[in-house]
Formats: structure tokens, sequence, C-alpha cells
């Protein structure tokens, strides 16, 4: 079911942040921008930062799902392509610093969505220690490049890209992420 009033709000931010600097966003501009009181922006999100980060989050919940990729290499393309096609969104928001970064945000939610795949596929088991240090590894690399492509310091298209994500994921791991 569409929540329309959580999308309000998301899209409000969406629309102020395609113009202003995310260090010049209130959350009062974001409440007047979707058109929602202060109690219902709170019952939604705790601030700025977790509307902003529900960009990224949304998108990976959604293309996670295996009828809309088939594997991991599909994964990265959806969410390049994504990024790719909110590109003044996610290039503003990481500019966002500090424990509640878009880029934290998308490496710690990246981790926990691998450990959840984890952890279905295995029967509730999660990683090994080696293969715990290897998903963060792979983690922070794939959040680093996601960041590179959508500033733009990486002339690749998303096809390209998540070919070559692929192929650097750990062997030990790959088996792990569909079934």
């Amino acid at each position: 079911m569409v929540n329309r009033t959580l999308n309000a709000i998301i899209e409000g931010f969406n629309k102020l942040i395609s113009d202003i600097d995310f260090n010049k966003i209130s959350v009062d501009m974001i409440m007047q921008e979707a058109g929602v009181s202060r109690s219902t922006f709170y019952r939604y999100f705790r601030d700025k930062y977790d509307v902003m980060n529900a960009n990224f989050k949304m998108a990976l919940d959604h293309y996670i799902q295996p009828q809309r990729s088939s594997g991991y290499r599909d994964l990265c393309y959806h969410l390049f392509d994504y990024g790719q096609r909110n590109l003044k969104i996610f290039r503003r928001a990481l500019e966002s610093t500090g424990f509640n970064s878009m880029s934290n945000f998308i490496y710690e939610y990246s981790y926990e969505t691998a450990l959840k795949i984890t952890r279905l596929n295995r029967g509730g088991e999660g990683f090994t220690p080696a293969e715990e240090l290897q998903v963060d590894v792979f983690c922070n690399g794939i959040c680093a490049v996601y960041r590179n492509i959508i500033r733009q310091r990486y002339h690749i298209d998303p096809s390209a890209a998540a070919d070559a994500l692929y192929e650097m994921m750990p062997e030990s791991l790959k088996h792990y992420w569909w079934k």
C-alpha cells in the first residue's frame, strides 16, 4: 500500500534538495513543501537526515526484491541507474557530513542488508568471521564507488559498473546473495 503522506514528505525534501544545499534545508521547509504538520512529519521521520536517507533505503528495499533483481549484479545496475536518474538529489545529499550523513547511511544500510540476505540464504546463520571482514571491506568499497559515480568521478554507465563490481565480489560470498 502506498503511503501518500510519507511520499509527500520525501518528494517535498527531494524538490528542496534539487535547488538548495542540504545544510540550508530545515524541517520547517520540508513540512511546508510537503504540506504536513510538525506532528505528522515527526510521526514518519526523526529529522532531515532521516528523510534524506529514506531515498536510498527505499531504492535498495525496492530493488532487492527477487522479482526486480535476479542477483547482485542486477541490484548494482538498478542502484547505479537510480542514482544517475536522480543525480542532482544524490549529489547534494552526499554533501551531508557527520554520523547521519548519506555516505555513512549507505554503508550501514548496505551492510545490514547483506547480513539479512546471508542469514536468509544460510538458514539463519550469519557470516563467518572471515566473511564478515570481506563484506565489511566490500560494502565500504561499494559505497565509495557509488559516491564517486554520483559525483561523476568515473565515466561509466550503470551496466558496466555493475559488471565490474560483481567481478570484484569475493567468490566466497557470491552464492549467499540470491537463491
